[in-house]
């Protein structure tokens, strides 16, 4: 069945037919449910909605009563059970997501959001469409203490308007766009998003005088009405439409961005200082680490925070750490923005590629790079478009670009991923394992997730079963520590000496391979590059403890961190 608040107060069955509710006050007391539907009402509370502006007669509470007698009688009972129950001094409705309208609304508002961040116009139009059709009138009409739920639903109601004008930006309708806003801005003249789409709009409708105009008129509005300056969203709004419309681009915009990592924890501070790049002169940024810190699905996390920022396309290129040629690349990205005919020269291919994204707001991931030569040509120009690139060395760098090293998780974030895979209470039942384990992981979080992966699949295993499985890998050097193994594995034979040592300076590699500091110093700021070292130090290095232990380190010291 549907109950529905979004006009006068009404119900109906499975079928769609209307339920007669009776006249008067059984309605009242149905909206002062469905106000808090799933949650216990007071008696009292609805007393005040049943009979709000008047005092109460002696008998409100057996009056009260008679009319949950009459509703329980025509709402159909939801299974075996009656639709209103009853405790004492409190009643409570039981209403499925589906089946009050308002919630329903909310619902089609985040899936038209959703489908209009993967691209898809026309899908988000029919869905915010289909929100807007439940409206019937004005939310709880005809009902007295409902103002806080009805100027929510108000906002609700106007979001979906505005989701609907973005469709139809987004599919090149600006002139129908236009009058919507139009329409909006007329209704709440305080609300800067919509007149920043307003303004955003008229430019797309290549009415550029207008755009310049409505903006004035936004400006003036909040400084007499509020005494404030627009936004930053009204302003990046005045500044495109300063600048004019961007080109036309024969292509629809991509969104390429891979699945974001499930359960992506401990990393707040990280995304708040790569999350500034947004505003920075150069919009670049360079997140580098050891093998399987996590820079990828960091950037993949960020990247999806940020896409709404980026409607005209969401790019995402694995560089395969120089295996992949900068022509190569150009090649696919040009094809992906409606190039037929490539030029052969890799110059040529990325000055085009930089016309094609000019003045466009596009996102581009850069995944495993192997250095500057690899990414020149393929940074678009201009301030609207935003790099963000991963790599596993860090002798190279981007002029101006922000620059982040990522170390290992945190151990509460650590643990965090653990427990969601842990379903059965083993972490709380043994608290030495799992200290042995976060050690063993030493905040990576390709092991931890290894761990986290175990738990969820054997469920019958201990946790002293998932260290001793996870010990055994580290071990051998295979299974999830393959990767980490052939990083080192690939070092000569004296980096490979001092990546088992852990902690180390000049001196102590000198005199262990028996070479001048000045060559072990060299030895040493190789391996930083190459991020299998640290350096927090001036002269003093650190080694991973996993690192360590995959060079043929001994066990001990695992505390040792990469800076």
């Amino acid at each position: 069945m549907l109950f529905q608040v979004l006009g006068p107060v009404a119900a109906r069955d499975g079928d769609g037919r209307a339920i007669e509710l009776g006249p008067g006050k059984p309605v009242l007391v149905l909206a002062g449910l469905l106000l808090r539907a799933g949650d216990w009402v007071p008696v009292d509370e609805l007393i005040d909605t049943t009979w709000a502006g008047r005092r109460p007669p002696p008998s409100a509470e057996a009056n009260l009563k008679t009319y949950i007698w009459r509703l329980r009688r025509v709402l159909p009972a939801d299974g075996p059970e009656s639709r209103i129950e009853h405790r004492p001094g409190a009643y409570r409705i039981r209403v499925a997501a589906a089946e009050l309208d308002a919630r329903l609304a909310a619902d089609l508002a985040a899936a038209a959001e959703d489908a209009l961040a993967a691209g898809d116009a026309a899908e988000a139009a029919v869905l915010a469409e289909r929100g807007l059709a439940l409206w019937r009138g004005r939310p709880y009409e005809g009902v007295s203490g409902t103002s806080v739920a009805t100027a929510h639903l108000d906002d609700l109601r106007r979001h979906l308007r505005e989701t609907l004008a973005r469709t139809r930006l987004a599919a090149d309708r600006p002139a129908d766009a236009v009058a919507s806003l139009r329409t909006l801005t007329a209704e709440d003249p305080l609300r800067e998003t919509t007149w920043a789409l307003l303004v955003d709009a008229l430019v797309a409708a290549g009415r550029r005088g207008e755009a310049l105009a409505a903006f004035s008129t936004a400006r003036r509005v909040l400084t007499v009405e509020l005494g404030i300056d627009p936004g930053p969203a009204l302003l990046a709004a005045h500044e495109r439409a300063l600048a004019g419309p961007p080109p036309p681009i024969p292509f629809g915009a991509r969104r390429e961005l891979p699945r974001a990592v499930y359960g992506f924890a401990g990393r707040e501070a990280e995304l708040a200082d790569l999350g500034e790049v947004v505003s920075a002169p150069v919009r670049v940024a360079v997140v580098e680490g050891m093998p399987r810190i996590g820079k990828s699905a960091l950037v993949v996390h960020l990247a999806h925070r940020l896409a709404e920022e980026f409607p005209d396309g969401q790019f995402h290129v694995d560089l395969r750490h120089g295996a992949a040629t900068p022509a190569e690349v150009l090649d696919r990205l040009l094809r992906a923005t409606g190039v037929a005919e490539v030029p052969a020269g890799t110059g040529e291919r990325a000055a085009l590629w930089r016309s094609r994204v000019a003045r466009r707001r596009i996102l581009l991931v850069l995944d495993d790079a192997a250095d500057e030569e690899q990414v020149a040509p393929l940074l678009p120009a201009g301030d609207t478009a935003l790099t963000l690139i991963t790599t596993r060395t860090g002798d190279w760098h981007v002029p101006g670009a922000r620059r982040l090293r990522l170390g290992p998780l945190p151990a509460a974030a650590s643990e965090e991923l653990l427990r969601a895979a842990d379903g059965h209470g083993r972490l709380d039942a043994e608290p030495e394992a799992l200290r042995a384990l976060l050690e063993l992981c030493a905040g990576l979080p390709a092991l931890v997730r290894a761990a986290a992966d175990r738990l969820a699949v054997r469920p019958l295993w201990s946790l002293a079963d998932v260290v001793a499985w996870l010990d055994g890998e580290l071990g051998r050097g295979g299974g999830c520590v393959t990767a980490l193994a052939a990083s080192v594995r690939r070092r000569a034979a004296a980096e490979r000496k001092v990546l088992a040592l852990g902690d180390a300076d000049p001196q102590r590699v000198s005199r262990r391979l028996r070479i001048r500091p000045l060559d072990a110093r060299r030895l040493l700021e190789r391996l930083v590059d190459a991020n299998l070292a640290g350096a927090p130090v001036a002269g003093h290095y650190t080694v991973h403890p996993v690192l360590r232990r995959l060079a043929g380190g001994p066990p001990d010291r695992r505390g040792a961190c990469v800076a």
